[in-house]
C-alpha cells in the first residue's frame, strides 16, 4: 500500500505477520558526484551517533535498550548512479509490549534525522573528528583485504576517467580532508531537503495506523528530476590491462565485461541464468571447470551488477597460470555462447536461483531490499520464479553472445 506525504516522498507499507519484528527503512537517494559519496557516508555516521537530546553514543544506545532493544543504524549504499543513505529500524511489535512502540520508535528516528548534534551551524567539533577518523579507518581497512582491493581496482579500470561510478559508495579517504564540522552541514541539508525519499515499512501494522504515525515526520515537498539510475558506457577500443604487485600469498586475476543486460529489462531474467551458468553458482562452468577440474583457481566466480551492465570475474590463481586461467575462462564463455550445456545443468542453475530468492526472502532485510530497488526504478515486481523458469539454452546463448571483455587487472605477489 503507497502513499505520498509530499512531492518527492512516498510511503510504502507491507503489511505481513511472516516476521517478529517490524522494520522500517528510509530511503534518501540522489545522483552520485565526483565528491558526494564520502561527505554522505560521514553524515550517515554522524546522525546514528548523536542527537540533540541523546548527545553522546552511550545515551542513544541506552534510549534503544530502553525501547525493548530496538535497533537503528544509518549506512551507504549505491544503485547504479544513486547514491543513497538508508535509515533502517527493527522493533518489536507492539502485540508483544503494552505500550505504543511503534509511535516510539517513529519520535526517535525524527529525533535522528531532524534533531542532530549541530549547533551554531557547524555538527559537535569532538563527534566530527572522531566519526571522521574512524571512517578514515574503515575504508583503509577494506583495502587490506586483498580480494576486495583487486574488486576495486577492477572496478577503476573499468569505469572511464570522467566517470563518478570510479568513486566507491562509501568515499576516499583523500575527500575526507576536504570536510569540515560546517561543510557537513550543507550534507544534510541537502539530503533532507532535496533527495527523493522512499519510506517503507514492514510488520504486522496497521496500515492507516503506520501512514498515521510515518505522517509525523517533517519532511517537505522537494523537485526530482526522472533520471535513470542505469549507468550506460561507450565500449574501449581496446582492453583496458593493468598489473600490480604487493606481497599476497595468492595472485588476484579479475576481469569486467560489459554486458548490456540491465535491472527487469527484456534479458535480466536470461542474464541471472548465464551468470549462473558462468560463474554464479556452484554448477558453473568456472566453480566445476577452471577451479575442479582443472585446479586452476582457489576460487573463481562472476557476478552480474545489472544496474551497472557489468559481469565481473573474481579468481584466486597462481601469478604464473595467468595467461592459461584466463584463456579457460575464455572457454567457459564460448562453451555458453555455443549452446555447449545440458538442460540438466540449466534446471540446476535455476533450481539454484529459485531457492536463493526463497530463502532470500524469509530475512525481512531482502524483502525491503527489494521493494526498494522495484521503486527506485519504477518497475512493476514480476514473478521472479515464473521468470526464471522460462529462461531457454537459446535465451542464455543470446546473452552469453553480449559479453565483451572490457578490463583485466591482476594483482601479483611474483615479479
Amino acid at each position: 500500500m503507497d502513499f505520498n506525504l509530499a512531492r518527492g516522498v512516498d510511503l510504502h507499507i507491507i503489511p505481513t505477520k511472516q516476521f517478529k519484528m517490524n522494520h522500517v527503512l528510509i530511503d534518501f537517494a540522489t545522483p552520485q558526484t565526483p565528491t558526494n559519496a564520502t561527505a554522505r557516508n560521514l553524515l550517515a555516521n554522524l546522525l546514528e551517533t548523536s542527537t540533540h537530546r541523546y548527545p553522546t553514543q552511550t545515551a542513544l544506545a541506552r534510549q534503544l535498550a530502553s525501547l525493548y532493544g530496538a535497533y537503528v543504524n544509518l549506512y551507504v549504499n549505491r544503485l547504479g548512479t544513486l547514491h543513497t543513505v538508508r535509515l533502517r529500524a527493527s522493533f518489536v511489535n507492539d502485540r508483544f509490549v503494552d505500550e505504543d512502540l511503534f509511535e516510539k520508535i517513529s519520535s526517535l528516528i525524527n529525533e535522528i534525522i531532524f534533531y542532530p548534534l549541530i549547533d551554531d551551524g557547524e555538527f559537535d567539533g569532538p563527534t566530527f573528528r572522531i566519526q571522521s577518523n574512524n571512517l578514515k579507518s574503515a575504508i583503509k581497512s577494506l583495502y587490506d583485504d586483498k580480494q576486495f582491493l583487486a574488486n576495486q581496482r577492477l572496478m577503476d579500470l573499468y569505469y572511464q576517467n570522467d566517470s563518478v561510478m570510479k568513486v566507491p559508495s562509501f568515499g576516499q579517504i583523500a575527500d575526507l580532508e576536504n570536510l569540515n564540522a560546517k561543510s557537513l552541514v550543507s550534507t544534510y541539508h541537502s539530503m533532507i531537503n532535496e533527495d527523493k525519499i522512499d519510506i517503507f515499512v514492514l510488520g504486522d501494522i496497521d496500515p492507516m495506523r503506520a501512514q498515521q504515525v510515518i505522517a509525523k515526520l517533517p519532511f517537505k515537498d522537494r523537485d526530482i528530476a526522472n533520471n535513470s539510475p542505469l549507468y550506460h558506457q561507450a565500449l574501449y577500443d581496446q582492453v583496458q590491462r593493468k598489473t600490480e604487485y604487493q606481497q599476497v600469498n595468492q595472485a588476484k586475476l579479475n576481469l569486467a565485461y560489459s554486458l548490456p543486460v540491465y535491472y527487469h529489462d527484456a534479458d535480466y531474467y536470461a542474464g541471472l541464468v548465464f551468470n549462473g551458468l558462468f560463474g554464479g553458482t556452484p554448477y558453473s562452468k568456472l566453480f566445476t571447470n577452471v577451479r575442479e577440474k582443472a585446479s586452476l583457481a582457489y576460487y573463481a566466480s562472476s557476478r552480474l551488477l545489472p544496474f551497472n551492465g557489468i559481469i565481473s570475474v573474481q579468481t584466486g590463481i597462481q601469478a604464473s597460470d595467468q595467461e592459461k586461467v584466463q584463456n579457460m575462462i575464455q572457454e567457459q564463455l564460448t562453451a555458453l555462447q555455443n549452446g555447449d550445456f545440458t538442460t540438466e545443468t540449466l534446471s540446476e542453475v535455476q533450481d539454484s536461483l529459485i531457492n536463493q530468492y526463497r530463502a532470500g526472502h524469509d530475512l525481512a532485510s531482502n524483502v525491503l531490499e527489494q521493494q526498494l530497488v522495484t521503486k527506485l526504478v519504477n518497475e512493476s515486481d514480476k514473478n521472479f520464479i515464473t521468470e526464471i523458469k522460462k529462461v531457454t539454452i537459446a535465451d542464455v546463448m543470446r546473452v552469453a553472445k553480449q559479453m565483451k571483455l572490457q578490463a583485466v587487472y591482476l594483482l601479483s605477489g611474483e615479479k
